[in-house]
């Protein structure tokens, strides 16, 4: 209570009114009268703001008044990139000068290299306040990078403290607020000290996390000392993850057991082991924890009701264990994913053994195989292994699509260009031979016969390569700057001889070849003018010719097939040839 005494109490003035009648003078406002966006109301206003995507124009609006750095602040904060320690520090400043403007920040990536590094920690005490943050990304430069060799100590470990926060999340501190109380999607590729680069651990308390839906972790241990019995019933089936990405992650298949009893319903999973393996993140020599294990699927069935989509890279085929080929009556099938309705698998993944063996759920609707494992295998200098690779590819493809009672359409991607370039050679290539000697048959055989199977069960085939449009090669997890590879369809079965562009039809479809000789020959002008051809296939209808076809889609060559036609059908040029040679 306030201290009332009466010598100190001072009496209260009373002012009177007498009214004073004085010519009223006009108000700053109404004497210079708002105009133009100044006009509007703020729900107007912050119309016209949610339609601006340049960041700098928000900036130029916020800097002509105060009225407009209010309304603005807001959209300029929501999304924040940050790619460098100087960059850190400024809007560790900017931040610190006003409070609610953390509280503005829905969307925060942090992906820096090295050699900016120094200041990005200045963002720890920040990313805390934002209370409203809905989508994180924290990248720090990966072990493998150039800047670690053998002969110097990884010390670039991330200076964003990740897993404090991701625990601060879950478990705040009494009588403090959890961190990160809206958090919608997290991707993760950060890096501990010392002999702890590649230790989730910790970070494990982010499967508990009560509103996150989506995850991407990657280059990390994925391990951690959490069995069942750390878990309660409450936790249980508990979580609102939908999604959970593991990027160049060694997997131990009991830790994701647990891991997978947590979510409520989680729809996607895609699990991609180490395909690039260097000392300090050797994958397990203990193959009980490993994915090759029926522990694997009973793993999966922890969200057999759920999960729509599964992609599984068993990884680096020199590090893979034996498959377990005689499971026990009571192991869980892949058949019992019952709400699965895409399936990305390695070539080497004992999954699709299991597609192999007819093991696989009626709500499969279509079947991706990967050949990356089987390519790294065989990377750098073409050999006999390279050629033979699409071939060995397409047939372990045929021989799973044998075994399916019920075959889905079937998608097969190569993970660079060289079963493109083996693929499309023309059998009058001079390589050509010397291909077929070495694959005992036609180039095409095992692509013709694969597509033929999957159309007798009205199923599509369609191959599919992997491709950087700039010709720099990158290997996952793809960090800032580089250029994330697309997917380039070049073959498909609707299209039946057509591959990479090229129809193969008039060299590879027999009843058609033998309707084509039935008719004059046509050769074109340049298949006469190049020495070394000595057919020119066409359909003798005067279309483009498949050397032609081929050089302008595939070699990039402006070439214009055409064709004599004022030349008599009877002449003998039509039947002439640039060399002799063998008949079609």
């Amino acid at each position: 209570m306030p201290d009332v005494h009466p010598q100190k109490t001072k009496k209260r003035k009373t002012l009177h009114f007498r009214p004073i009648f004085r010519q009223s003078q006009p108000s700053m406002a109404s004497e210079i009268p708002q105009a133009g966006l100044l006009a509007l109301v703020d729900e107007l206003l912050l119309s016209i703001i949610d339609q601006i995507d340049s960041r700098d124009a928000l900036c130029q609006l916020a800097a002509a008044c105060r009225r407009f750095q209010g309304l603005t602040e807001p959209y300029i904060w929501r999304s924040l990139l940050v790619i460098s320690g100087h960059h850190a520090r400024s809007i560790a400043a900017a931040l610190d000068l006003r409070e609610e403007r953390s509280e503005y920040v829905q969307e925060l990536s942090i992906r820096y290299p090295d050699g900016g590094r120094d200041g990005i920690q200045e963002l720890n005490h920040f990313i805390v306040l934002m209370k409203k943050l809905k989508h994180l990304t924290i990248e720090s430069p990966c072990p493998n990078n150039v800047e670690w060799n053998d002969t110097k100590e990884f010390d670039g470990w991330t200076k964003i403290d990740y897993a404090t926060l991701l625990e601060a999340s879950v478990y705040p501190r009494k009588g403090v607020e959890s961190t990160l109380p809206m958090l919608q999607s997290l991707t993760l590729h950060g890096h501990g000290p010392d002999k702890r680069k590649f230790t989730f651990g910790r970070c494990a308390v982010v499967f508990l996390h009560p509103t996150l839906k989506r995850l991407t972790i990657s280059c990390t241990n994925f391990d951690a000392k959490i069995t069942h019995d750390d878990i309660t019933e409450k936790q249980r089936r508990s979580t609102p993850l939908n999604s959970l990405t593991l990027i160049e992650c060694n997997v131990n298949v009991n830790f994701l057991d647990v891991v997978l009893s947590l979510p409520k319903a989680l729809k996607e999973l895609n699990i991609g082991e180490r395909l690039h393996v260097f000392p300090g993140c050797l994958p397990s020599a203990d193959s009980s924890t490993r994915t090759s294990q029926p522990a694997f699927l009973k793993a999966l069935a922890r969200q057999a009701d759920s999960l729509e989509h599964l992609s599984h890279i068993a990884g680096s085929t020199q590090y893979l264990p034996s498959l377990v080929d005689d499971l026990e009556p009571n192991t869980p099938r892949l058949r019992d994913l019952t709400s699965l309705r895409t399936l990305s698998l390695g070539i080497e993944t004992m999954l699709l053994t299991h597609v192999k063996r007819d093991d696989y759920p009626l709500s499969l609707e279509s079947l991706k195989v990967m050949d990356v494992s089987w390519a790294n295998n065989v990377i750098g200098r073409v050999n006999e292994e390279t050629i033979k690779h699409p071939g060995r590819v397409l047939r372990h493809c045929t021989e799973v699509v044998k075994g399916m009672t019920r075959p889905v359409d079937l998608s097969i991607l190569f993970s660079n260009e060289n079963p493109e370039q083996i693929l499309s050679q023309l059998p009058s290539a001079n390589i050509a031979a010397v291909l077929q000697s070495i694959l005992n048959g036609p180039i095409r055989a095992p692509l013709y016969t694969l597509s033929s199977l999957l159309q007798s069960s009205n199923r599509r085939l369609r191959l599919l390569t992997s491709t950087f449009s700039s010709g720099n090669k990158y290997i996952p997890p793809y960090m800032y700057g580089e250029e994330v590879p697309h997917e380039e369809l070049i073959y498909s079965s609707d299209d039946f001889w057509r591959l990479c562009g090229v129809n193969y039809r008039v060299m590879e479809d027999e009843l058609f070849v033998r309707d084509v000789r039935q008719k004059p020959k046509l050769i074109c002008g340049p298949c006469r003018s190049r020495a070394g051809r000595y057919e020119c296939f066409n359909a003798g209808d005067g279309n483009e010719c498949i050397h032609c076809e081929r050089d302008r889609k595939l070699e990039g060559r402006e070439v214009e097939c055409v064709y004599d036609m004022d030349i008599p059908w009877d002449d003998e040029r039509w039947f002439e040839g640039v060399v002799s040679g063998p008949p079609i």
